[in-house]
């Protein structure tokens, strides 16, 4: 694996769990707490995996997924998408979009681990 794994997510406290169980796993972590902190990330160090809370203020995480497939230099970045139970019309846009695997909250760390695993896999 080649860079950070890039959390995009507006709560902090999910941020920092994710983190821990990332990094426990050896795994190297970044956050981002918006869509435009998230771009700005993947313009300085590209990361190897970008997993996306899609209910975010402002810019949508399915906003920020869209962008990052019509730049060729992240056009096929794997990406894990998050997001509440029940919000398939989202989970369905975020696959046409070419996620790769999708988790909803609330998530175990097995889950977790399991999608990472899976959207790194070539």
């Amino acid at each position: 694996m080649h860079g950070p794994v890039l959390v995009v997510d507006d709560e902090p406290h999910l941020c920092r769990l994710v983190r821990m169980v990332l990094e426990d796993a050896g795994y190297e972590v970044r956050e981002a707490g918006s869509a435009p902190e998230a771009l700005r990330l993947i313009r300085e160090e590209p990361p190897a995996l970008l997993l996306l809370d899609l209910m975010m203020p402002g810019r949508s995480g399915l906003d920020l997924l869209g962008e990052i497939r019509q730049q060729p230099a992240t056009a096929d970045l794997p990406v894990v998408v998050v997001t509440a139970v029940g919000v398939r019309q989202d989970l369905d846009q975020a696959a046409t979009l070419g996620a790769r695997a999708t988790l909803a909250k609330p998530f175990s760390r097995a889950q977790l681990l399991q999608a990472v695993r899976q959207a790194l896999q070539p």
